[in-house]
C-alpha cells in the first residue's frame, strides 16, 4: 500500500500580481516641450501615473499601454493666475491640434483638465 505524498512547502505556487492588470494612469502636457513634461510630472506624481508631453516620441506606445489619459491644457491666462505647478505650461495651438489627431483613436480613456480641481 502506498501512502500519499504532500508536495513540500517549496513546491506551492504563489499566484503573483502583474502589472498588466493595474490600472495605468499617462499624464500629457499639451506643450510640447521640458516645461510641460515638467507640468505633466507634478500631476503625474499626484495620481501614480507617467508623464509625457505630446511630442514624445514613445507616445503612441504609452498611449496604447495607458487605461486612462489626462491631458494638460491650460490656458495662457489660466498659466499665469495659478500657483499649481501642473498647470503653468499652456501650449499653443499647433502642438494642441496635433495632440488631438494623436489621441483620436484613445478618445474613450482621454480627460482633459484646463485648470485645477477645485
Amino acid at each position: 500500500m502506498s501512502t500519499p505524498t504532500r508536495p513540500a512547502p517549496t513546491d506551492t505556487t504563489v499566484p503573483t500580481t502583474s502589472q498588466v492588470d493595474e490600472p495605468r494612469v499617462l499624464v500629457v502636457a499639451a506643450r510640447p516641450d521640458a516645461r510641460g513634461l515638467a507640468a505633466a510630472q507634478v500631476r503625474a506624481d499626484r495620481v501614480g501615473g507617467e508623464a509625457a508631453h505630446s511630442q514624445d516620441a514613445d507616445l503612441d506606445r504609452k498611449l496604447r499601454r495607458a487605461s486612462r489619459v489626462i491631458v494638460l491644457d491650460p490656458s495662457a491666462v489660466r498659466a499665469r493666475l495659478t500657483r499649481d505647478q501642473a498647470f503653468t505650461a499652456p501650449a499653443d495651438t499647433a502642438a494642441r491640434r496635433d495632440l488631438l489627431s494623436r489621441l483620436a483613436p484613445f478618445q474613450d480613456r482621454v480627460r482633459w483638465e484646463t485648470r485645477p480641481a477645485a
